[in-house]
């Protein structure tokens, strides 16, 4: 049976899914940009009444955050990199819109995810060659043996992109994950991930028991929401170098009450290379 949570973190995955596709999005010369929109046929993103979620919420945390990892790809595939590892991908469509001669995208997420994506692909009129899907539970699978398995090359450099997804992990995951895709990594690979960030000052246990109390009745569905500098060593500690580590580039995701003030949590934009 579904979880409340589970049906939660479901309508956050398909709402994600449905926005996206709302802009307009680049695509390469050999890519399909009408795909998107066919794969995500069919979502209705259903919130806790039973209705389908209000999309247009999501869009101006969208806004900035997919050109961000758009960008990312099209500057990786001018340099040449020849694969591209999508963290979580869920619907996402970057493998569709950005197909190009040479380069192998792996979309990892999990098991009913990728399944669902995999029937979803067949029945589109369009190159999936090129596409490989992954089955992964990032709670207890090794993402570097999981990506060995599907043929990914840790010789080669690679792309890879954590679009809404660690916050949604507990942060021993997250540092798994950050540590598992470095012995994956060679020299000339970038990791660009989401980091939610809290200000200075505050315990991250408070922060996430706050967010559970007052946005989720409870429910420990936002994990990990750490300091910036938390995140900056946690990749340093795992082999990685956040690029112009004091320029932030972010955008405002939520207020959380604490104690007598009200905070911002931000939705910050972390790219590092290997060091």
């Amino acid at each position: 049976m579904t979880t409340q949570a589970e049906q939660t973190l479901t309508m956050i995955r398909e709402v994600c899914a449905l926005g996206r596709v709302e802009f307009d999005r680049p695509h390469t010369a050999e890519g399909d940009p009408a795909a998107g929109r066919a794969l995500v046929q069919g979502l209705h993103a259903i919130d806790e009444g039973g209705e389908p979620s209000d999309i247009s919420l999501s869009l101006g945390l969208l806004a900035p955050r997919a050109p961000y990892f758009d960008q990312l790809v099209l500057d990786a595939l001018a340099a040449g990199t020849r694969q591209i590892v999508n963290l979580g991908a869920g619907y996402d469509d970057r493998a569709l819109r950005f197909r190009h001669p040479g380069v192998q995208f792996f979309d990892l997420d999990l098991p009913e995810v990728v399944a669902d994506k995999a029937l979803r692909l067949q029945a589109l009129d369009t190159d999936i060659t090129h596409v490989t899907l992954a089955a992964v539970d990032f709670a207890t699978d090794d993402v570097a043996a999981v990506l060995a398995r599907a043929g990914h090359d840790a010789r080669q450099p690679t792309l890879f992109i954590s679009e809404h997804l660690a916050l949604f992990l507990q942060p021993s995951d997250v540092e798994r994950l950050l540590a598992g895709v470095s012995t994956c990594a060679a020299k000339g690979s970038t990791l660009a991930l989401t980091a939610e960030v809290h200000p200075a000052g505050l315990t991250s246990a408070l922060v996430v028991s706050t967010v559970a109390e007052v946005m989720f009745a409870g429910a420990v569905l936002l994990q990990t929401i750490k300091t910036r500098d938390a995140w900056l060593g946690l990749f340093k500690k795992h082999g990685w170098q956040v690029e112009n580590a004091t320029e932030v580039t972010a955008v405002n995701h939520f207020e959380l009450p604490m104690a007598d003030k009200s905070v911002q949590i931000q939705t910050q934009f972390l790219t590092a290379t290997t060091v």
